[in-house]
């Protein structure tokens, strides 16, 4: 597995600050580049170190990883060309450079730089079958979300392969070819066998070392359900929290005119949805590496199943871009889909998602019977309907958090997930003592390792105090936490 590069990392962080898009560069800049953040990987040349010059007050960031390259070289190549905001670091014998267009944006993104990255891999697999027109971006806001990508394709005849190279090494970590590279049956060259494709996302998921992984489509673009959170963030978190697999909500875009240009960004051009039909309700389709092999295959990967699972209650988003004009739609079901399903699949009652489709139909919808995507909306309705549902089941089950302390055992292991105590607990008990001093409003000297584990004490205890009612000992708790962040 291609692992993390240092200029990947780096571009990583800045879209995290920012939510800028993230796009690499090769030998040429890339259309439409307004507002994102370009990652060159390699050392550009003079001609392409002035079209990125002249770019750089449209963008929001510029990524350069130059191999062997000392900070002196930086100053003399980019100072020939006025590009000097930014920072300079020499790591892994090169230079690694993030620019902005003015010193005021180098001093606000300087904090997300300087922030340590923690150590979390999540990796999604990824088959694909003629999706040339989209593949680029959806493997690219999956690199921007911080999660790698493993595609499957599936004897594409459209140029899918190549629409997805320029991600290569840059968080897409490998291109299999579907049969060929991997053994299975001859009958996958012209059919779509599901059960084979879905076992082989599974033993992909058994090579590749992640901490997470999610089985995607190259039609879908996952996000997190909290504003500001990255997807690789908040699987981290669920994670963290004890869960081990993730449920999605899904939303299916639907054209409602033929504006989708082939090779552009879906998002930008379908922006109306209609809620999943009941064969797609289930999405458990992101889980914690397991020991022994998960099974995909049974649900027919619509809900991933392992002994022990625990599925996070807040589910993620899941943006759903099957058909993007006429012309497509036509194509993909009627050429592409429908001819290609396996018989015996279809007799099990799989595959019924381009049921409603039939030739002559009219693939563009009534817009008076679609919802305008409104991102901000859809995580607040979606976050307001899970708390509701949590009240009840707390209600329900007796299982009431108000009035309960904090159980030591459980806070170490909350704690011990995150990295920030070992499972002794020797941290946590200094952490204690520390915190009482912070919070009685005396003044320390900063202590990066142990204030990092008295932030996440004082944050648990924060949201305890709350859960209770104590208004006054949340807030005090709180104040400690900025006093600490401030030091910092």
């Amino acid at each position: 597995m291609v692992p993390s590069t240092p200029s990947l990392r780096a571009a990583r962080a800045v879209v995290r600050h920012t939510g800028a898009r993230l796009l690499p560069v090769d030998d040429r800049l890339p259309d439409r580049i307004d507002g994102a953040v370009l990652l060159v990987d390699h050392t550009p040349s003079e001609e392409l170190l002035a079209e990125l010059a002249a770019a750089l007050p449209r963008l929001e960031a510029l990524v350069v990883w130059c191999p062997g390259w000392t900070e002196a070289d930086v100053v003399a190549s980019f100072g020939r060309h006025g590009l000097e905001h930014g920072t300079v670091e020499i790591v892994a014998d090169g230079a690694l450079s993030v620019l902005v267009a003015t010193e005021q944006a180098a001093a606000a993104l300087g904090p997300a730089l300087a922030v340590p990255e923690r150590e979390f891999r999540a990796l999604a697999v990824m088959p694909a079958f003629n999706e040339a027109d989209v593949i680029f971006h959806s493997i690219g806001a999956l690199v921007a979300e911080g999660v790698d990508v493993y595609l499957i394709d599936h004897e594409s005849t459209d140029g899918t392969a190549d629409a997805a190279l320029p991600w290569l090494g840059r968080g897409l970590v490998h291109i299999e070819r579907f049969p060929d590279d991997c053994g299975f049956d001859e009958r996958n060259r012209h059919e779509m066998v599901w059960r084979d494709i879905l076992t082989r996302v599974q033993d992909v998921t058994g090579e590749i070392a992640a901490d997470w992984y999610l089985f995607v489509n190259a039609d879908e673009f996952r996000e997190a359900p909290w504003p500001g959170v990255t997807l690789g963030e908040a699987l981290r978190e669920v994670d963290e929290l004890g869960y081990s697999a993730v449920n999605f909500e899904l939303f299916d875009f639907r054209p409602t005119d033929d504006r989708f240009r082939p090779g552009t960004d879906p998002r930008l051009s379908l922006r109306h949805y209609e809620p999943p039909g009941r064969h797609d309700l289930l999405q458990i389709k992101a889980w914690k590496a397991q020991q022994r092999p998960v099974d995909l295959v049974h649900h027919g990967g619509h809900d991933v199943l392992f002994e022990g699972k625990r599925v996070c209650p807040v589910p993620f988003i899941l943006r759903h871009y099957p058909i993007r004009s006429s012309e497509h739609g036509r194509r993909k079901v009627l050429a592409e889909r429908l001819p290609r399903f396996a018989a015996e699949e279809r007799a099990d009652g799989w595959h019924v998602q381009y049921d409603r489709y039939a030739d002559g139909v009219d693939y563009l919808h009534d817009i008076a019977t679609l919802s305008e995507w409104d991102g901000d909306r859809a995580r607040a309705q979606l976050l307001a309907r899970t708390v509701r549902r949590l009240l009840l089941g707390i209600c329900l089950t007796g299982a009431d958090p108000v009035g309960e302390e904090v159980q030591l055992d459980r806070l170490n292991g909350w704690m011990s997930r995150r990295g920030t105590v070992d499972s002794s607990g020797a941290d946590l008990r200094q952490a204690q003592q520390r915190l009482a001093v912070v919070a009685g409003g005396e003044r320390v000297q900063p202590d990066p390792v142990l204030d990092r584990v008295v932030g996440d004490l004082a944050l648990a205890l924060e949201v305890n105090a709350v859960l209770r009612g104590d208004v006054r000992l949340s807030v005090t708790l709180g104040d400690a936490r900025a006093s600490l962040a401030q030091a910092a």
